[in-house]
């Protein structure tokens, strides 16, 4: 493999299609997505009634698993196949769940919510300026107290060193990609071969890499309070070398 390759910046707005989905349904087991919404539970601190916004939700998995717990949940996300199935779901299971049509950068709510969680490396799409916007719509969602919880592999802690290459099985397929860092901009790009029942697909992407630091002083400038970072959902702290950084926000009045 070579690293000499494009990314678009919108990449995100096409890139999770149908076998997308069934590679994450495939490759992360709902052991993962269990210990994902219990840590959500417990550090958005709400009653089963309360409210939540789960932005991007993809094909759901955990929107689900909190509409199963008995919150009020509704899923926003730009791809038409991660909705598909999400709502498809919630359909057979008889989940009360909403789910809509929605880029990042523009959703809207009825009415403040009590959580926001944002999972999955979805804060890395944007560069700095972009993802302080995000965050501010992301506060104007949330009533005064109300908590964001954000996930992200795409932390320079997490990442760095960088290991270049990285493949792995899953139950109908592999899984295979290289990726690059250009240290100028902060990027990594990322070119991967998804085999999918014996079809294979290329995809890539890219996310901006910042350190935990610039995350929470984005989120401060946002309005918001930071509440803990964890580098595990079992709250361990965060600290270098953590395979992920788990952020827990609380909404402050304005002024």
């Amino acid at each position: 493999m070579t690293n000499d390759f494009s990314v678009p910046p919108d990449w995100y707005l096409t890139f999770f299609t149908a076998p997308v989905m069934r590679f994450w349904e495939s490759a992360v087991p709902s052991a993962a997505t269990d210990a994902d919404v219990a840590f959500i539970v417990r550090h958005a601190g709400l009653l089963p009634s309360a409210e939540i916004l789960d932005m991007p939700c993809g094909a759901g998995r955990h929107a689900l698993g909190l509409a199963r717990a008995g919150f009020h949940v509704t899923g926003f996300d730009h791809s038409e196949p991660a909705l598909e199935r999400a709502v498809a779901i919630a359909k057979a299971e008889g989940l009360r769940v909403r789910f809509a049509r929605a880029d990042m950068l523009e959703f809207e709510v009825d009415r403040p919510a009590d959580a926001l969680i944002c999972m999955g490396n979805s804060l890395g799409y944007f560069e700095p300026v972009m993802t302080a916007k995000v965050l501010r719509r992301f506060a104007a969602a949330l009533r005064v107290g109300g908590r964001l919880l954000i996930d992200t592999s795409i932390c320079a802690e997490s990442l760095l060193p960088l290991t270049t290459e990285r493949s792995f099985s899953f139950p109908g397929g592999t899984y295979e990609q290289e990726m690059a860092y250009d240290p100028a901009e902060s990027i990594l790009k990322t070119r991967a071969h998804l085999t999918l029942d014996d079809e294979r697909h290329e995809l890539r992407y890219r996310h901006f890499v910042m350190t935990s630091g610039e995350f929470v002083r984005l989120v401060r400038a946002a309005g918001f309070e930071l509440r803990g970072l964890f580098g595990d959902t079992q709250d361990a702290p965060f600290a270098p070398g953590s395979r992920r950084l788990l952020l827990v926000a609380e909404r402050q009045a304005s002024g």
